[in-house]
């Protein structure tokens, strides 16, 4: 593998390093090119981006951002040069909300396209709910139109939910733009997903301290830590790599897949940068 993508969540709520020092620490593991988080760009302009990004020898490949967003980011990340913006979550429960769904994308996807852009979608476990005998994302993908909308499959969740993700990329050929490269080491089956007419999306309102960092509550860092488990070293998981590299690269009808390393939290007692390290060493030499 030439190239070996990360999404900035990666580093953790606890990383209070500027973007500029974060860019050079990944770049220096074998990085080259960042996804962005939650329209977080940490203050820089267009400009000073592409400065401290060309400076540390990155790319810009994408940026995860709500629906809400979308087309106050698409200018921002279409002049960085990326091909693709990626809605990380939303919650659609049911055939009629996953065409409603969809039918969002395709909205943001022709908003997407003035810029030579794609709008894609980012899964979690909730996804693959089983809903009338497939999971809810396939209609999700049956809707959407290919020269608008791409997919971003993350294996980590889709092999947590129970899913081979090389059975799931085959089912799909030419739909997925970009692939998550997170280590997974069991399958805990599909969260069911909330209704898009819940209030925000089933989830509580998001609360923010004095410096901006979210503010999670006990119950939700509960959960969080049981699916914190699920970490290991990248290659000592459940999710064959190869083959998923394999299958992805061979539906790929521009030959341009982005791999992309998201790691939820640490293992091993390590901190992040080490298991971010090693991670980007895995797939350089393995991939």
């Amino acid at each position: 593998m030439k190239k070996l993508n990360v999404q900035m969540y990666s580093l953790g709520h606890d990383n209070n390093d500027p973007f500029i020092k974060s860019f050079e620490t990944l770049a220096s593991f074998g990085y080259t090119g960042v996804e962005f988080a939650g329209s977080n760009y940490d203050g820089l302009s267009v400009e000073d981006m592409k400065a401290a990004l060309a400076n540390a020898g990155l790319e810009a490949v994408s940026s995860h951002v709500q629906l809400a967003k979308m087309e106050e980011d698409i200018p921002y990340m279409a002049a960085l040069g990326a091909k693709m913006i990626i809605c990380p979550m939303h919650a659609f429960k049911g055939v009629d909300e996953a065409k409603r769904f969809a039918e969002m994308l395709n909205k943001y996807g022709k908003i997407a396209a003035e810029y030579g852009m794609k709008v894609g979608y980012h899964n979690h476990t909730q996804e693959f709910w089983p809903t009338e005998g497939k999971p809810v994302l396939d209609y999700v993908i049956e809707n959407t139109d290919p020269a608008l909308v791409g997919f971003q499959l993350d294996c980590g969740w889709c092999s947590c939910a129970g899913i081979n993700p090389v059975d799931y990329i085959n089912k799909f050929p030419g739909r997925f733009m970009a692939i998550h490269v997170k280590e997974n080491n069991r399958a805990m089956g599909p969260e069911e997903p909330h209704s898009m007419d819940e209030p925000n999306g089933g989830r509580p309102p998001m609360k923010f301290d004095e410096n901006g960092k979210p503010i999670f509550p006990p119950e939700f860092l509960a959960k969080m830590e049981e699916r914190n488990k699920l970490n290991c070293a990248t290659g000592e998981g459940i999710v064959d790599w190869k083959a998923v590299k394999a299958a992805a690269d061979a539906q790929s009808t521009t030959g341009d897949i982005l791999y992309i390393v998201e790691r939820e939290a640490n293992y091993g007692g390590l901190d992040r940068l080490t298991c971010l390290k090693a991670d980007a060493a895995w797939c350089l030499a393995n991939l």
